[in-house]
């Protein structure tokens, strides 16, 4: 899954409507299955998908949405790859689809755009990543707190999630993540914008995450 740099964006469009196929899929539709081959590329035009995994629970847990004029389906660009994660349109969607080869046709003689696609198809990655390591403490206080702390190591103080992606990520409910960030607000840990939190103490973050809990007894039975 994925979408392109917003510079980019136009450039893009003009590639899938002028040599995409346009499809469309009803409200609530499943789209590619994961696991099944990542032959091309999708273009929404119209509507918002939502890409979820499913917790140890069986529970589908919302990682990110992507809406129109984005791009999914950017691991096709890797070649013998498969569909890394679950896909429903929450609305109506309409979108064209073109096949990994023919898009590597326009965009490889411009690097930075190549360039760029990868570094956002490697961000979503990231993300999945990051669920799946917070999904290792019972502890929804830690979950936030490790998430918080491994976005500001990667890249800086400022976090540009909302509550609601802080809960999707970490496998929360949307009330439980806004009261733990409001705690953490207070203690002075962190601040809250309008869509962003700012990291004030990563050390306090860290340790949250790092005090004894069900995460650092079940490393350490691993080593």
């Amino acid at each position: 899954m994925g979408e392109p740099p917003e510079n980019n964006s136009l450039f893009f469009k003009s590639i899938f409507l002028s040599y995409g196929s346009k499809r469309c899929l009803e409200k609530n539709s499943y789209l590619l299955e994961r696991g099944s081959p990542a032959n091309e590329l999708w273009y929404i035009t119209q509507g918002t998908v939502r890409a979820f995994c499913t917790s140890y629970e069986g529970e589908d847990i919302t990682l990110f949405y992507v809406s129109e004029n984005n791009i999914i389906y950017l691991e096709s660009l890797i070649p013998n790859s498969v569909i890394v994660q679950d896909a429903q349109a929450i609305t109506p969607i309409s979108f064209y689809a073109l096949s990994s080869e023919k898009f590597f046709q326009f965009v490889k003689q411009d690097m930075p755009t190549f360039q760029n696609m990868f570094s956002h198809m490697l961000g979503r990655i990231i993300l999945l990543h990051e669920y799946i390591l917070c999904s290792h403490f019972r502890e929804s206080s830690k979950r936030v707190a490790y998430l918080l702390y491994a976005y500001y190591k990667r890249s800086g103080p400022v976090i540009p999630y909302t509550h609601e992606q802080i809960a999707a990520i970490t496998g929360i409910n949307r009330i439980s993540a806004n009261r733990i960030l409001n705690g953490f607000a207070k203690e002075k840990i962190i601040s809250l914008g309008y869509r962003h939190v700012k990291i004030l103490s990563p050390s306090k973050l860290s340790e949250i995450f790092n005090s004894i809990g069900s995460f650092s007894r079940s490393r350490e039975e691993s080593l």
